[in-house]
């Protein structure tokens, strides 16, 4: 028994992908309520990031790291900051009246997500351009393991970010 355990913690050890020990454990992303949300590694999730609500109403982020594995940091952390965006903006309790609201938004949530990498010091204005090349790149399939709708992403043009200086 106590092989089956030293072999289990071995092979949990070193299968987990170098994404993983990013700093997505210690992410900070709070609803619309201000609760902290529960940011959780799945497998199982079809997309590298997805915001949810459970039944008692709490709300999570689940993480597949086994997606998109060629994505930068970048793309990854913007990725899941547009999980954090939908429910930090309410997206998941309001919803969308139409098609219109609802790629309002898609737009704010990628203005919130590009916003907190820019704030942070993560990004720069140059690292924003290549954010979107690289995001606009991608094809059906890989968009299908995004969050969001399959859309033009224009960061520089539509979300306005200036210095704080």
């Amino acid at each position: 028994m106590r092989k089956l355990i030293l072999t289990v913690i071995f092979l949990i050890t070193f299968s987990l992908p170098a994404w993983a020990q990013e700093s997505f454990d210690n992410m900070y992303c709070s609803d619309y309520h201000s609760a902290r949300v529960k940011v959780v590694s799945d497998s199982s999730a079809r997309k590298i990031s997805e915001a949810s609500m459970t039944r008692a109403g709490n709300s999570v982020i689940r993480i597949n790291s086994g997606q998109l594995k060629d994505l930068s940091k970048n793309a990854r952390s913007f990725a899941v900051n547009f999980s954090c965006a939908r429910l930090v903006l309410g997206h998941l309790v309001k919803g969308a009246e139409d098609i219109y609201d609802h790629f309002d938004q898609v737009g704010n949530a990628d203005c919130w997500a590009v916003g907190k990498l820019f704030y942070s010091d993560q990004i720069d204005k140059n690292g924003i351009t290549a954010l979107e090349e690289e995001i606009n790149q991608l094809n059906r399939e890989q968009w299908s393991h995004l969050p969001g709708p399959v859309r033009v992403v224009s960061l520089n043009d539509t979300c306005e970010l200036k210095p704080l200086n």
